[in-house]
């Protein structure tokens, strides 16, 4: 990825995460953490494809994955009016599962030692 789309989907990242906090509006995603782990857009900068981490089991997972679908347009309106760019991509949503992996290989590791974390001495 050029240097310019890095600087665009870091742009993304963060007024994205800003609307999700600040003006959506719907059930599904209150009381559930989001976190977007990245973002790839093409070249043209027609598409970009949020990767997004949910704490949640997978049923709430899917809901969380269908109310960012449903409010892909409104994202796209707003980021229209806050971004200053030529070409503001059209949001396409996929859940990431690295975190939940990530945590799920650190009890596995933390299980094979036995249990002997460092951290939990007094």
């Amino acid at each position: 990825m050029s240097r310019r789309m890095e600087k665009v989907a870091d742009l993304l990242q963060g007024e994205i995460a800003d609307l999700l906090q600040r003006r959506v509006r719907d059930p599904s995603l209150e009381d559930v953490m989001i976190s977007i782990t990245h973002i790839d857009i093409t070249a043209d900068l027609a598409h970009a494809r949020v990767h997004v981490s949910v704490m949640a089991d997978d049923l709430e997972q899917r809901a969380v994955l269908d109310a960012l679908g449903r409010s892909s347009s409104f994202l796209h309106r707003e980021l229209v009016r806050r971004l200053h760019l030529r070409r503001v991509p059209r949001l396409h949503f996929e859940l990431d599962d690295s975190i939940a992996e990530g945590a799920r290989m650190a009890t596995l590791l933390r299980e094979v030692r036995g249990g002997d974390d460092p951290d939990d001495a007094p």
